[in-house]
């Protein structure tokens, strides 16, 4: 009987033991799972919209705007480049550093803005290379600008008049100067300010003025073309451009007449006079050639080549105009790629001048900047938004 009843005890122990052992060995993994979910929580997946990044979903998809496949997101692609440091630290090189990348130009004392809605954002430079991304720099330089108008040969009887006039009024005033009678000489002098006054009305500079009291001849090349005439070409440049046409700059001429040929030119006055209408000003070119075809107000083109000075200057292709404002990507090094506002002085041929927002030798993107807008942007979506607000550096 005795036996019986500690056999018994002992199974009831033993059963006992076994439960508290599952019980107790469930609770701790439950807590252990519960640490990790807690202290490793699993990233969120976003998917978005490259060329629109304020379409985000939390799976693959299109994008309702454009059709384009939804890719994942930077900050989801950041987290899985952080979980793969070892394998990118095995590969020798950093994924994010540049080649040929040029001395970090440090902008402690120019005051730079990003544009609104963007964010500096890194790129790797596998991804650079599929973008097609190309950089340039910002120089400091000496800059020229071909200031193109369109222009007539000169046909004009009114200025050849007012030659006439100024010449007898000279010539007077020799047959008077010694006379005793002072109103003879007041009234010449008086003859021959008026002249003057509308020859330089009509256009003429003082120098010209000069010029043509030496010579003692009107320019018959304001009537009549040919062999030996002094022909004159009226050209009409815009008022903005005015400021850069100067005496005796260098100008190129072209029409269909001349078939191909261009005539070489010099600028010998600029009118002071705007014309409202069209808000233009007449700029008076001598041709410095002749040529048989060449007719009174035939009509031409007028290429002006004119020194507009040094400036810091970047390529045209490189600047991101909104409307609203301009903006340059710029290159920082390690793959990291800063949009910073600019206000563009100047435009050339090729190339803009920039008042402010880069310094002389800093790399910018010249190729690829639509899709670099689009990583900025989406970038600025991810955190939030940006305020576009300035910063020091």
């Amino acid at each position: 009987m005795k036996n019986k009843i500690f056999v018994g005890t002992l199974a009831i122990v033993l059963v006992g033991l076994s439960i508290w052992w599952v019980t107790g060995r469930h609770s701790d993994m439950g807590r252990h799972d519960g640490h990790n979910e807690v202290g490793k929580p699993k990233k969120e997946v976003k998917y978005v919209c490259p060329m629109h990044p304020q379409i985000v979903s939390d799976k693959p998809g299109t994008c309702p705007i454009c059709s384009m496949d939804l890719v994942l997101s930077d900050e989801f692609e950041e987290h899985e480049d952080h979980d793969h440091q070892e394998h990118k630290e095995a590969l020798g090189k950093d994924e994010w550093e540049d080649v040929g990348t040029s001395e970090d130009h440090s902008n402690h004392d120019m005051k730079t803005e990003k544009p609104n809605g963007h964010v500096e954002f890194k790129l790797k430079l596998k991804k650079q290379q599929m973008i097609g991304v190309e950089f340039g720099k910002a120089e400091k330089k000496k800059l020229f600008k071909s200031i193109t108008a369109p222009g007539r040969i000169a046909f004009d009887p009114e200025l050849y008049t007012a030659q006439s006039e100024y010449l007898e009024a000279l010539r007077q005033w020799n047959k008077v100067k010694n006379s005793p009678i002072s109103g003879v000489k007041e009234n010449t002098k008086q003859m021959i300010r008026s002249s003057k006054i509308r020859l330089k009305v009509l256009g003429l500079s003082d120098s010209q003025i000069g010029d043509l009291t030496k010579k003692g001849s009107q320019s018959e090349g304001l009537l009549v073309s040919g062999k030996g005439q002094d022909n004159w070409i009226y050209a009409d440049i815009f008022e903005v451009d005015l400021p850069f046409i100067k005496k005796g700059l260098a100008a190129k001429i072209s029409a269909n007449f001349l078939q191909g040929k261009t005539l070489s030119g010099k600028v010998i006055s600029v009118d002071q006079v705007i014309n409202p209408q069209t808000r233009t000003a007449k700029v008076r070119i001598q041709l410095l050639e002749e040529d048989a075809s060449i007719r009174p107000e035939s009509y031409v083109n007028v290429t002006i080549y004119a020194p507009v000075g040094e400036h810091i200057a970047v390529p045209l292709e490189s600047i991101m105009d909104t409307g609203r404002e301009s903006f340059v990507f710029v290159k920082k090094g390690k793959g990291t790629f800063e949009p910073r506002k600019v206000a563009v002085l100047l435009e050339t041929e090729d190339e803009a001048a920039i008042r402010s927002g880069v310094m002389d030798g800093e790399e910018i993107v010249v190729s690829g900047n639509f899709m670099l807008d689009s990583e900025s942007r989406l970038k600025s979506v991810i955190q939030g938004g940006a305020s576009g607000g300035g910063h020091n550096h």
